[in-house]
């Protein structure tokens, strides 16, 4: 008997051992019904549906669909039979999972309520647009299918020619997908590029592409590097619940190692912890390293944390490429806080020495180091704004100086405005501070005397006026010429106290723009700068339409009297300062230039230069810099028996120039990018780095070589090369190969 039109139908989940849900002899009914049985029923409709009552076989054709156990059968023909509880699906099948994941075939035999199959030309799309197609396949219990020689690939096929091979694939004799555990292990597996066979494993699993997180073996990836030889590194992925990990990578080469390296993380509802361990045989010894942090939030307002950063030497980091050419690691504690316009944090901070040049014994450990700022809103009666801040702190060295400081700045400062749009702000600041240093003789400070115990407070007043003059066209943009001039008071300080204050904060300093307008040009308030001053400057801008901007500063400062507390050549000893300077052109989107520097006042020399320049856009992008300085500050800390004489006669080595220049480019043309560049030492005539890359990325596949030659020395070594090649399949990871 034969029902033709769109039918629907329910019979019981015994594979439809029972009877129909009409016996008429002229057709079989439509509609829904249920009927009693420990199983669930099927459902199911189709354009046409046969019932052959003596072979008890039911056959429904044209769209047919079938759900049972939250599983969806679409086929063109499903014949039923009764007896022996199969269902035989064809033409274009489709078995759709409870979790929405599809599988394609030509032919299936489904039992036991659909959960079992055999499969013929078989095609699954996951995640991630990856797919796999077999030969065949079986279905066990609706949670694993097996496989019959599958390929597997993520990358879209050539809309020219879609029989042409993808760019990469996995060719296996069999495969298993563990339905219920999220895997996909393939066996005697190739790896084929554009159908070309480039590399065999005999086992490789991967977490399907729909799973972020999945235990198993990660990616393996080769090298060989002058430290360690040909190397190997096996990394296997732990998941530990929800909110951790680990990861283990076992490090076997040739002429180092063995090595382990271990990295956990962990989540926390208040926090994040993660701990990087390694450690191996090097160079005839053991060698270790432990890199970990954790942020911790208390409350709101408050949170703690740590940073652990040590190493057994510096060789194990660069060998094993930990953290390589790293001069020195710093680790501490700390707790801080955040209120309205309020800032907190007390830390200690420990470091550890990498180079040869620094003795560990020198290296300062801070514990505590206590600060506190704060910023109030304008008060009511001037509309003045009130700031404090406030340190303590302790520095311990072995050998050096022991400083203990105590430091309050409050400070007051109050908005005006004059006639003619002349804008002011009146500053009144106080920095007090009081320290207590033994060891005073040594390194860093080098002083005369051994112990001191001194305070210091020195009040700041000063008064800025703006004018800015504004014009604006319709057809030139606006132009802006603002004259600024500061008025400074404070008492005279001196080089008399210094040889009692240790200096802590305050070893550098470069006048430039940046700090023309500072009460004090020191970075920190160790070293204070007194007297009266004027400073002046011109600041001019021309905004023009389609965001073409020219924007420029020039200014210096003006002494009632000289200070020997700077150095020579900083720029600053005179009564009249050197000339500082700033300009921006940009008069596209796509190029832009920069200047920062500062000229002799009497022969308007060049003192100091730092020029950078941005050309271009995504497609060619092109920068450069140039860097010259008039000194080299750090001659000043490499001869530890200079002590406070530097102010008066600093060694010749500080007035060897600084001379570098930079130039990096970078390209990309759909999926092909190239980049390269460099930094050459123009006093040596000598690169002091080059670098190149290119690589090619699509949605699928992306493989890049890069190229890093270090030219200066690092620790004694003799510069470095890093040649690496690294390739990004999509769903499977990356697979790298460095030369050093």
């Amino acid at each position: 008997m034969t029902r033709t039109g769109r039918i629907t139908a329910l019979l019981t989940a015994t594979c439809l051992a029972g009877p129909v849900l009409a016996q008429s002899s002229s057709a079989l009914p439509s509609g829904r019904s249920s009927l009693s049985g420990m199983n669930a029923p099927v459902s199911f409709t189709a354009d046409e549906l046969t019932y052959n009552k003596p072979d008890n076989i039911i056959t429904a054709s044209g769209h047919v669909t079938a759900i049972q156990n939250g599983q969806t059968l679409h086929a063109d023909k499903v014949t039923i039979n009764r007896n022996t509880n199969v269902v035989i699906a064809s033409g274009h099948v489709v078995l759709i999972q409870p979790d929405g994941s599809a599988i394609y075939a030509k032919h299936v035999v489904l039992s036991d309520n659909m959960k079992n199959a055999v499969m013929k030309f078989v095609a699954a799309r996951l995640t991630d647009n990856a797919r796999i197609i077999a030969n065949g396949g079986r279905r066990y219990d609706g949670k694993i299918d097996e496989l019959s020689k599958p390929v597997y690939s993520a990358c879209d096929l050539c809309k020219s020619d879609p029989r042409s091979p993808p760019i990469w694939a996995i060719r296996a004799s069999s495969a298993t997908r563990d339905l219920q555990h999220k895997m996909i292990e393939f066996r005697n597996a190739t790896l084929l590029m554009k159908g070309v066979p480039v590399f065999w494993l005999p086992y490789l699993s991967e977490p399907d592409p729909s799973v972020k997180r999945k235990s198993g073996l990660l990616i393996p990836s080769a090298g060989s590097t002058s430290q360690l030889g040909p190397f190997v590194v096996l990394p296997y992925y732990f998941t530990l619940g929800k909110s951790a990990d680990l990861t283990l990578a076992p490090v076997f080469a040739t002429r180092q190692g063995p090595a382990l390296k271990a990295d956990y993380r962990e989540a926390f509802n208040r926090g994040t912890l993660e701990v990087k361990l390694s450690g191996g045989r090097d160079r005839g010894h053991f060698g270790d390293s432990i890199f970990a942090n954790g942020t911790f939030d208390i409350n709101n307002a408050w949170r703690t944390g740590f940073s652990v950063n040590r190493a057994s030497n510096p060789q194990y980091l660069n060998d094993f490429n930990i953290l390589p050419n790293t001069s020195y690691l710093e680790s501490n504690i700390y707790l801080e806080g955040f209120g309205r316009g309020s800032y907190a944090r007390i830390d200690a901070e420990t470091y550890q020495g990498l180079v040869i040049s620094v003795n560990q014994s020198k290296l300062p450990i801070v514990g505590p180091y206590a600060q506190y700022h704060y910023v109030s809103l304008p008060d009511s009666v001037l509309g003045g704004t009130f700031r404090v801040d406030a340190s303590a702190f302790n520095v311990m060295r072995n050998v050096g100086t022991n400083t203990r400081r105590l430091a309050f700045i409050p400070s007051y400062s109050v908005p005006f405005m004059l006639p003619a749009g002349i804008t002011g702000t009146a500053r009144l600041q106080l920095d007090a501070a009081y320290y207590n240093a033994d060891k005073l003789n040594q390194q860093p400070n080098n002083s005369t005397t051994q112990q001191a115990s001194i305070g210091r407070v020195q009040p700041y007043g000063a008064v800025m006026l703006r004018w800015p003059l504004l014009r604006a066209t319709q057809h030139w943009g606006s132009q802006l010429i603002e004259p600024i001039i500061q008025f400074v008071a404070s008492p005279i300080t001196g080089i008399s106290n210094n040889n009692r204050i240790p200096n802590e904060d305050s070893l550098d300093l470069e006048f430039s723009d940046a700090n023309l307008f500072s009460l004090n040009r020191y970075p920190g308030i160790d070293r204070l700068e007194g007297g009266m001053r004027v400073d002046y400057a011109i600041h001019a801008a021309w905004y023009l339409p389609g965001g073409m901007t020219l924007d420029g500063l020039i200014g210096q400062s003006y002494r009632f009297h000289k200070d020997y507390v700077y150095l020579p050549a900083s720029g600053l000893q005179d009564n009249i300062s050197d000339i500082v300077a700033r300009a921006v052109v940009a008069p596209t989107p796509w190029f832009n230039i920069a200047y920062r520097g500062r000229l002799s006042h009497k022969s308007l020399g060049n003192r100091m230069t730092d020029l950078t320049a941005n050309f271009g856009n995504h497609r060619l992008e092109v920068s450069g810099g140039y860097l010259y300085t008039n000194t080299n500050p750090y001659a000043l800390y490499d001869n530890l028996s200079l002590g406070q004489s530097p102010n008066l006669n600093p060694p010749p080595e500080y007035f060897t120039p600084r001379q570098e220049a930079t130039l990096n480019l970078s390209t990309h043309d759909g999926p092909w990018n190239f980049s390269g560049g460099g930094q050459r030492n123009l006093r040596t005539g000598q690169f002091d780095e080059i670098n190149a890359a290119a690589g090619w990325q699509n949605n699928c596949f992306g493989v890049n070589i890069i190229f890093y030659k270090r030219f200066t020395s690092f620790n004694l070594d003799h510069g470095s090369t890093l040649v690496l090649l690294q390739f990004n399949f999509k769903t499977l990871g990356n697979v790298g190969f460095n030369t050093l």
